[in-house]
């Protein structure tokens, strides 16, 4: 095992409050908005053949509703978290928080209660699954999934773990859910900072450094480095030499990005191992807000203002210039469910070139926020073709040919799925919710023919497949 790996907490409930501002003393709360909570993920070195992935949550106190109890206050809120291979559960955890007040008026919208847990994980694709509940409130409740993929930091090869977003990192050699290699960790699941946490912390873990033969070769060289959504650099840290303390080392480090204008932001860390010259990176998005950038005006008015009318095709259309011809195919391919057929036979009559500035004009054409650099829906667009690759994968298609990789990315993401494992009464299906679309749609999928694969069966929405009889789907025996 390494000497630095991510510490090895049980499941502990963390309550961090951050009391910004004071309120009239009173216990009633204002009408509280949806039920919604951030989430994050990190993965750490543990073994050679398993991943410490630590996961962290933060929920408004003042979603949860709390009742009186024993002259005081009380809220609970549930985290249940799960991962799947494919459509397999395999890890679970649950466990209940619990935040008591003296008086309803301690709470205010600028605190926040944060959880923190962990899974072991080997080499694999998986989707994870977080849902918090609140315990006093049956509406007060969300879920968010995503697909997280493991590969062990193992062999000799230079490596950074993820970079871990922070409110602050402070000195700690006590143990706790919140302190990690002699840290105190405060995470930062929103990416968000500005004026009022103007300092972005960051903290990760080296790996493999080459055991030194010189003076010179027993120091490594950390460089920070932050990009605009561009790809413009607006802040680098002049280059440090540290002293290697092993074969793995602890990397913390504090920037100071309030005066950024408020936008999206990549900053990335660039290892260098000053034995054997390998190099080595890793890199996390985060956010600033400052609001009176968007105020008329403002730097981000002023921007939005010159750039006004433009459709992006991205901050990452500088590849397309790199990218082969095969791949420009296989990314407009991604895109059958929403071009059409004259846009296909358009793209097919293009030489390489012309393929190149075609894909960019179509991505350009769905930029939903003219006048950013950003393409939301680009990203958000070919983020579910991932996700279907991964969990949706048939045995002989890709995840995004079928029928939930189909519906996926012509819907979106389902607002809920109900999910049956496979039984001696049943076949393995699942519903999908929609709940603001057509005033309400769901799909059902049923493995038909027992190969992994789940195949539509029936909808309720207009031109889809609507068989009022799909229940004889799920009877194995039919």
């Amino acid at each position: 095992m390494k000497k630095i790996i991510a510490c090895k907490w049980g499941a502990a409930l963390l309550l961090v409050l951050f009391i910004s501002s004071q309120i009239n003393a009173q216990d009633q709360l204002p009408e509280k908005p949806r039920f919604q909570f951030n989430v994050d993920y990190n993965r750490f070195h543990y073994s050679d053949s398993l991943t410490y992935l630590e996961y962290s949550a933060s929920l408004l106190r003042s979603l949860l509703l709390y009742q009186p109890e024993n002259g005081k206050y009380k809220g609970e809120f549930i985290v249940d978290a799960r991962i799947f291979a494919k459509d397999s559960l395999v890890a679970s955890k649950q466990w209940k928080n619990v935040n008591q007040v003296d008086s309803l008026a301690e709470i205010n919208d600028h605190q926040r209660l944060f959880v923190v847990n962990h899974f072991l994980l080997a080499d694999g694709e998986y989707t994870m699954a977080v849902r918090i509940e609140d315990g006093h409130d049956a509406q007060g409740n969300a879920e968010y999934k995503f697909p997280v993929q493991i590969r062990a930091f193992a062999g000799n090869e230079l490596a950074i773990s993820d970079l871990q977003l922070s409110t602050s990192i402070e000195r700690d050699t006590s143990t706790s859910t919140l302190t990690k290699n002699g840290y105190r960790i405060i995470p930062n699941p929103t990416g968000l900072y500005g004026l009022n946490l103007p300092i972005l912390y960051l903290y990760s873990e080296i790996y493999n450094f080459a055991p030194a033969s010189s003076d010179s070769g027993a120091r490594y060289q950390v460089v920070y480095k932050i990009y605009t959504a561009d790809g413009q650099i607006v802040k680098q840290t002049d280059p440090k030499l540290r002293k290697k303390p092993g074969d793995s080392a602890v990397e913390v480090s504090g920037i100071n990005v309030v005066s950024l204008i408020s936008g999206a932001y990549r900053v990335e860390l660039a290892v260098k191992d000053m034995e054997t010259g390998a190099e080595t990176n890793s890199w996390r998005k985060f956010f600033v807000y400052r609001e009176a950038d968007y105020a008329e005006g403002g730097a981000v008015f002023k921007r939005q203002e010159e750039m006004k009318g433009a459709g992006s095709p991205g901050t990452d259309a500088d590849r397309y210039a790199v990218l082969s011809e095969k791949e420009l195919d296989r990314e407009f391919e991604f895109t059958r469910y929403i071009n059409a057929k004259e846009q296909r036979d358009t793209y097919k009559k293009l030489n390489l070139d012309g393929k190149r500035n075609y894909i960019k004009e179509f991505w350009a054409e769905w930029d939903q926020t003219p006048g950013t650099p950003e393409n939301e829906f680009k990203q958000d667009y070919l983020g579910r073709v991932e996700m279907a690759n991964i969990s949706y994968r048939g045995s002989f298609k890709e995840g995004w040919r079928t029928d939930r990789g189909r519906i996926l990315l012509v819907y979106g993401r389902p607002d809920e799925v109900e999910r049956y494992p496979f039984s001696n009464e049943n076949r393995t299906w699942e519903v999908w919710h929609y709940f603001s679309q057509q005033g309400g749609i769901d799909f059902y999928f049923v493995d038909k023919r027992e190969t992994g694969e789940l195949e539509l069966v029936h909808s309720t929405a207009r031109g889809e497949l609507y068989d009022t009889e799909w229940q004889r789907w799920i009877d194995p025996n039919s």
